[in-house]
């Protein structure tokens, strides 16, 4: 059986006002660390850092994060859903506690870390509260002696074709310095999988967050998922797999060991792909409320269409404007069939459909 995805979104301009805005910084986006005395430069523990969010309605001037349309201002750390508060490594300040003041260096043994501010904005014309996410992103580099990074490679190549590849391999090596660390290190391997929402998801670990799938020894699909070396087969690739590796040396308990690396390998499916297109019969714009279109969800395979008949299956998620899925549409927030309808009740602002075929 094959399986591919499509998506296709629709719009729907309402005359309604745009948002838009940025994260300052009073630190650069790179963060230095020394591993031979363990210091970092800029020190956030003793110069924190500090995020300021900016936010404005297009067509106007003047800012709006302190306003009294905001309502809402959420900060969140890498891929959590649990929103920061004051306390500990952090803190809260400005009008709506929208300054975010970092008090650690928060990315020790980490490669990055990215930071996340949720606005809400109540719309006076409309009475409509409207969410806008902002991002930055901050990057740490090891420069010393002591170097220590994970490296992951694919020995026999990333890409299975038909039944002439039946297996491939990762390789994880962390390296210090000149050398391959192999002494008291463990491993635990991830696939990146958009089902894994939270904490209660199946293969959720606290390792990888919220995105990853943990990895374990399965018939024909993985083995050595605690060991240096992974070994994935064509089976467990659909299309494309992004696998993560997770290493932690536990030589000493000091902050140069004991810490975890990451690093990330894809694999790639080229056994006959398929290809989804969606087609619209009204099009990808809907205006004032008001439009309707039936999409339909053509499978190619060698440049021909692939199930003129509808014999597959097909199931669409539906995500709103926020990127989050709808789980009250449809059946538990899927609907399936080859033609979608789609009602201008359906698209709030805007809608993305996915659909994913087997056949």
């Amino acid at each position: 059986m094959s399986r591919a995805q499509g998506q296709f979104t629709i719009i729907d301009y309402n005359d309604a006002l745009t948002l838009t805005g940025y994260i300052g910084s009073n630190h650069p986006k790179t963060q230095m660390y020394n591993p031979d005395n363990g210091s970092y430069t800029p020190n956030w523990a003793t110069t924190n850092l500090v995020l300021t969010p900016s936010l404005y309605v297009i067509g106007e001037t003047a800012g709006k994060i302190t306003s009294a349309n905001v309502t809402s201002v959420k900060w969140y750390q890498g891929t959590s859903t649990t929103a920061i508060t004051s306390g500990g490594n952090y803190a809260l300040s400005g009008a709506k506690s929208h300054i975010l003041t970092v008090k650690a260096n928060v990315m020790a043994g980490l490669a990055g870390v990215d930071f996340k501010c949720v606005i809400t904005y109540k719309d006076s014309s409309t009475n409509l509260s409207i969410t806008h996410p902002l991002s930055i992103s901050f990057g740490r580099v090891v420069n010393g002696s002591g170097i220590v990074d994970l490296l992951v490679t694919t020995p026999s190549g990333n890409v299975f074709k038909n039944t002439l590849v039946p297996t491939l391999t990762a390789k994880a090596e962390l390296w210090r310095g000149s050398t391959v660390d192999t002494t008291n290190v463990t491993y635990k391997w991830a696939i990146m999988d958009p089902s894994v929402t939270s904490t209660s998801s199946a293969g959720y670990d606290a390792d990888f967050g919220t995105g990853w799938k943990k990895l374990t020894d399965t018939s024909g699909m993985y083995s050595g998922t605690s060991t240096a070396t992974l070994t994935i087969y064509a089976k467990a690739v659909d299309s494309y797999a992004v696998i993560r590796c997770s290493a932690k040396d536990t030589d000493s308990a000091s902050a140069t060991y004991n810490s975890k690396f990451y690093d990330v390998a894809t694999f790639i499916d080229n056994s006959d792909p398929i290809q989804v297109v969606i087609e619209s019969t009204g099009g990808d714009i809907f205006k004032n409320g008001q439009g309707s279109t039936t999409l339909t969800a053509n499978v190619y395979q060698a440049g021909s269409v692939l199930d003129t008949a509808g014999n597959g299956t097909y199931t669409w998620t539906k995500y709103d404007k926020d990127g989050n899925i709808d789980t009250s549409w449809g059946t538990s927030g899927t609907k399936t069939g080859k033609t979608l309808a789609v009602s201008n009740i359906e698209v709030d602002t805007k809608a993305t459909f996915v659909v994913v075929v087997e056949i």
